[in-house]
């Protein structure tokens, strides 16, 4: 008497349970890093607040100029010069006549500084300029 039975066994193939889940969780990060990629914002740039100033929706393209206290402007992380900013605003006005500059200058930077920036612009042909602040009740650690 037979008392073994055999029995066929099955093949598990990999089980995609973790392997999505983990791509999942790659998906929401890169998704994350691009969204925080796109507001280029120099942390060391203290923006001052205005009581007019309301929070924009950020549009996608915008260009971020910020002008550090001792006066150095930075697009993308790169330091420029005048005129290494000019003929990238220059190359910016070929591809997009209506393109938007946001200038992002520190509270205790020098006016004139800020001033150069915007005149490069408008030497450009860049004329969608706008300044960023923050609004009056933003807590000082914000800005």
């Amino acid at each position: 008497m037979n008392f073994r039975t055999s029995h066929a066994t099955e093949s598990h193939g990999m089980n995609l349970v973790p392997l999505i889940d983990v791509l999942l969780i790659l998906l929401v990060f890169f998704i994350v890093t691009f969204s925080m990629a796109q507001r280029e914002n120099d942390l060391n740039i203290s923006v001052p607040a205005a009581e007019s100033g309301a929070p924009k929706d950020r549009q996608v393209g915008e260009i971020v100029v910020n002008i550090g206290r001792d006066g150095s402007v930075r697009v993308n992380t790169q330091q420029l010069t005048e005129e290494q900013l000019f003929k990238r605003f220059q190359d910016i006005y070929q591809l997009n006549k209506k393109q938007a500059i946001i200038i992002r200058a520190d509270e205790e930077s020098v006016y004139k500084n800020m001033f150069k920036v915007l005149d490069l612009c408008y030497k450009a042909g860049l004329y969608h300029v706008s300044f960023a602040a923050l609004p009056s009740s933003a807590p000082a650690a914000a800005r």
